[in-house]
Order: structure tokens, then C-alpha cells, then sequence
């Protein structure tokens, strides 16, 4: 599972970034709050929740432990997933 990722900002969209990270670039769905952080550098850290489905692997990234943390606690709640997690944040 990837935890934490740090790197350089290669292209940044709403809601997604693309870090790349010793050679590897690593498609990330960000919150749309942290995008005016992400665009002030282009050196990032994020921290990381890594969700597997079977057709699927995504990446769900956050600057703060704690806003991870959150998302997590938003996966738990009944009917809700990654998108909608990410969207309330």
C-alpha cells in the first residue's frame, strides 16, 4: 500500500495531480482545497490512501495526516465513496 508520496508537481488539474517521484509518475485525486497549495510549489508531499478495487487502483491525496484521516472516517459511513469522500473535503 502506498502511504506517502514526495515529489515534483509534473501536471496539475482540478482534482488531480501528477507527481513524479524518482522517475515514476503517480496519478493522485486531490481535494480541490489543496490544489492552490499544490500549484504555489512544485515540489509536494502527500500523504496517501491507497484504494483497491478489482478493476481498479487509485490514488487519494492529502497534504495533512489529518485530512487523510478524515477521508478515511468518511469512507466508513454508509454509502459513501472515494468521489464523494474527496468532494466533502
Amino acid at each position: 500500500m502506498i502511504g506517502f508520496l514526495e515529489g515534483r508537481v509534473v501536471e496539475l488539474r482540478p482534482g488531480q495531480a501528477l507527481v513524479d517521484v524518482g522517475g515514476v509518475g503517480y496519478e493522485v485525486s486531490v481535494p480541490l482545497s489543496a490544489h492552490a497549495r499544490l500549484s504555489a510549489s512544485t515540489e509536494v508531499a502527500l500523504f496517501v490512501h491507497t484504494h483497491v478495487r478489482e478493476d481498479q487502483l487509485a490514488l487519494f491525496g492529502f497534504p495533512t495526516r489529518r485530512e487523510r484521516d478524515t477521508f478515511r472516517l468518511l469512507l466508513g459511513v454508509s454509502g459513501v465513496g472515494p468521489r464523494t469522500a474527496l468532494a466533502l473535503l
